[in-house]
């Protein structure tokens, strides 16, 4: 469940991203970018983690994605030319690929079929975030929360989360998310720990209407 479907890339792009000869080592915290800066590269996630975030003018921080291995993030800004509407951060050790103009132009010159590929992902892109708002716009906090859960979990039912973090990525406040998993701890479906949460029934978190 970790890995989103449709966040993956084509495996013709994969094989020329990996060929790219350089790339950068992220401490876990470290920014990659920030909001407002100019966008002159986008990036290849070769492997680790890295969270898209907002910023408010208040500093409160809202997450809207988290992307594993064979990501890219970053591409909707350097196509269009606009300052970055978001931040980036890694949030364990991460490798990640700069790629520039000259770069994609001329993986695109070479396979063309390859920029097709980008657009679809940059519709999916949209699409994700579509998704998002209207998550919070429209489900309750608890549908919310579990959606983030069946997300964010790894192959063994594990999230590694905060009630901070989940909080700021489900736009409900610590209080409510603190809440529902007690509920949902004394009812057997997760077992909490400090920053960890195990899924025990899947089947009735992900089947919450």
């Amino acid at each position: 469940m970790a890995d989103q479907d449709f966040l993956s890339l084509p495996a013709g792009f994969l094989s020329w991203a990996e060929s790219l000869p350089l790339f950068r080592t992220c401490a876990p915290q470290e920014l990659i970018y920030q909001e407002g800066q100019p966008a002159r590269q986008f990036y290849y996630l070769k492997d680790g983690k890295v969270r898209i975030f907002v910023t408010s003018g208040e500093g409160e921080e809202k997450n809207l994605t988290v992307y594993r291995k064979n990501a890219i993030f970053g591409e909707a800004a350097f196509f269009d030319g606009s300052p970055r509407m978001t931040s980036a951060q890694a949030l364990e050790v991460s490798h990640i690929v700069p790629i520039t103009k000259k770069a994609v132009l001329t993986c695109f010159r070479e396979q063309p079929d390859l920029a097709l590929s980008m657009i679809s992902s940059l519709s999916r892109t949209v699409r994700m975030l579509s998704d998002q708002i209207n998550q919070i716009a429209f489900l309750p906090s608890e549908k919310r929360i579990a959606h983030f859960l069946q997300q964010e979990a790894d192959e063994n039912g594990l999230v590694s989360y905060t009630h901070e973090q989940i909080a700021s990525s489900v736009g409900a406040s610590r209080v409510t998310v603190s809440r529902t998993l007690a509920q949902w701890k004394k009812t057997g479906w997760i077992e909490t720990e400090y920053g960890k949460i195990r899924i025990l029934r899947p089947e009735s978190l992900f089947g919450i209407q």
